[in-house]
């Protein structure tokens, strides 16, 4: 059971990792263009392409950042719906994609909250939320202590009292 958690756990975290790579050709076209020095700072842009939207579009991560991890969820287990939702969006309020992603993930975040907004008028730039650095250290100082103590608790204190009373 141990290796079995051990196991999902560690794959999870190997997909939720691999968003954090750019485009393999994208990645060529940097190393061949770029000088020496530079490199480091074109595979860092591409990361923060990654979670606030300054490129075509921004990935999962950026989700979990910008509205918590409903759409995050969505996103990783409902790729269509997610995608589907966009497009639609991105068509009928003829917004750009980053746009419309974070009105998507607000709407997967608070239905009610998002559509309540949307009526009273208020126009929010929902791709920009949470995306200042300093609240991004603090989400993930946050994300990975909660994390880490909900491990800690499920994968050794539970499984640890529960062999010491069968014994």
């Amino acid at each position: 059971m141990k290796a079995f958690a051990t196991i999902m756990l560690v794959a999870n975290l190997a997909t939720l990792a691999s968003g954090f790579v750019a485009p393999r050709s994208s990645l060529l076209s940097a190393r061949t263009s770029a000088p020496r020095g530079a490199r480091a700072s074109v595979h860092m842009n591409s990361l923060l392409d990654f979670v606030d939207g300054t490129g075509e579009s921004y990935g999962p991560i950026g989700s979990l950042y910008r509205q918590g991890p409903v759409p995050l969820f969505i996103r990783l287990f409902q790729p269509e719906k997610y995608e589907m939702s966009v497009t639609q969006y991105m068509a009928k309020e003829d917004v750009d994609r980053n746009q419309a992603q974070g009105n998507m993930d607000a709407y997967f975040a608070d239905p009610n909250g998002w559509a309540l907004e949307k009526m009273s008028g208020k126009d929010r730039d929902y791709y920009k939320i949470g995306t200042d650095p300093q609240q991004m250290i603090l989400t993930t100082v946050w994300g990975g202590g909660i994390t880490s103590l909900l491990l800690w608790i499920f994968l050794v204190r539970i499984p640890a009292r529960m062999a010491a009373q069968h014994m």
